[in-house]
């Protein structure tokens, strides 16, 4: 079980929210999962969410969610990459907060709560992946401390099925 340290729950200031209204939690809930998803532009259905959101927890992952007056508006799909060579990797695979939400520090708690686990899990980097287009997402990454490396390469399995 995870434990988020106590100055992860949302001060009094963003939004003009209490710590009793505002959590950063594990994510129990696929509609709202699924929604999150939309709003980054890939459609997904609760049910869909629900199987995945099962695979991640099952896979030893992780999903936290910001949680206002028991309303999922955030979330963070946290990985673990495990190396022959050195101390994992934690990977930020989706960091999303409804538009209306965003600007007020919503992304910030979500990802210091991810290190938060990240350092619990024995992590030494992180890494996050941010599409091309997703500029204000690359400035907000850069204000939180992270730094571009660019060179990656993938193979897309579905297209190697004979």
């Amino acid at each position: 079980m995870i434990v988020l340290p106590e100055n992860l729950i949302m001060t009094q200031q963003a939004l003009s929210f209490t710590p009793e209204e505002m959590q950063i939690r594990q994510a129990d809930e696929p509609d709202a999962l699924a929604l999150l998803v939309a709003e980054l532009g890939y459609p997904t259905e609760a049910s869909q969410a629900r199987e995945r959101l099962i695979d991640i927890k099952r896979a030893g992952d992780s999903v936290l969610v910001a949680a206002h007056n028991s309303k999922v508006i955030g979330m963070a799909v946290l990985h673990r990459t495990r190396f022959l060579h050195r101390p994992p990797d934690g990977r930020i695979s989706t960091l999303v907060v409804f538009e209306k939400y965003r600007n007020f520090g919503i992304g910030t708690r979500l990802v210091e709560a991810a290190e938060a686990v990240f350092r619990e899990w024995g992590c030494e980097r992180v890494e996050v992946t941010s599409g091309a287009k997703r500029e204000a997402a690359h400035r907000f990454y850069n204000r939180e401390g992270y730094i571009e490396q660019p060179k990656r390469f993938v193979k897309p399995l579905s297209r190697l099925a004979s």
